[in-house]
């Protein structure tokens, strides 16, 4: 295939790609069935009584009640709500995901909770190995294969054939 055709169709799919990605973002929210923290903060009573799932970060721990503080897209507070959570095993500074039922009072009940984060120190040791393991992806792709500037393609590396016994 010439290298004329393989650029039109690289250029046409992530054309397409792009467009999706456009269209999944337009409409994101307003096919997302759970309220978001803007909607919390402009009218949390409309959604009292409702089945929620909610991400907060966990602002304090006491016994197996938690702290969950909700924020908006302005990252201003939405809501501060208590979760009994018994057996969630979460740090101040965490992040959980809470679904259950929103009370007029500020609290989820029969409430199922999964820790995101356990602590604050999480997200950075999850970005860290992320890292650490494409930088070993790559190396072993380019120990194995070369890129031929010509062609702009990837080749198998020449196998050492010499014995050394």
């Amino acid at each position: 295939m010439r290298l004329a055709v393989r650029l039109a169709i690289v250029a046409l799919s992530l054309t397409a790609l792009l467009g999706l990605c456009v269209h999944y973002g337009a409409t994101y929210d307003d096919n997302w069935p759970h309220p978001t923290g803007d909607q919390l903060r402009d009218d949390y009573d409309a959604y009292a009584g409702e089945r929620v799932l909610l991400i907060g970060d966990v602002q304090a721990v006491d016994g197996d009640t938690l702290e969950v503080h909700i924020t908006d897209s302005a990252d201003r507070t939405a809501a501060d709500l208590e979760v009994h959570a018994p057996d969630t095993t979460v740090d101040s500074g965490g992040t959980v995901q809470v679904y259950g039922v929103l009370e007029a009072d500020q609290t989820v009940t029969t409430a199922d909770v999964v820790v995101v984060n356990p602590d604050s120190h999480a997200l950075y040791y999850k970005l860290g190995v992320s890292v650490v393991g494409v930088l070993l992806a790559i190396g072993y792709l380019f120990r194995h294969w070369r890129i031929d500037p010509r062609t702009l393609a990837l080749e198998p590396r020449p196998t050492d054939t010499t014995n050394d016994g």
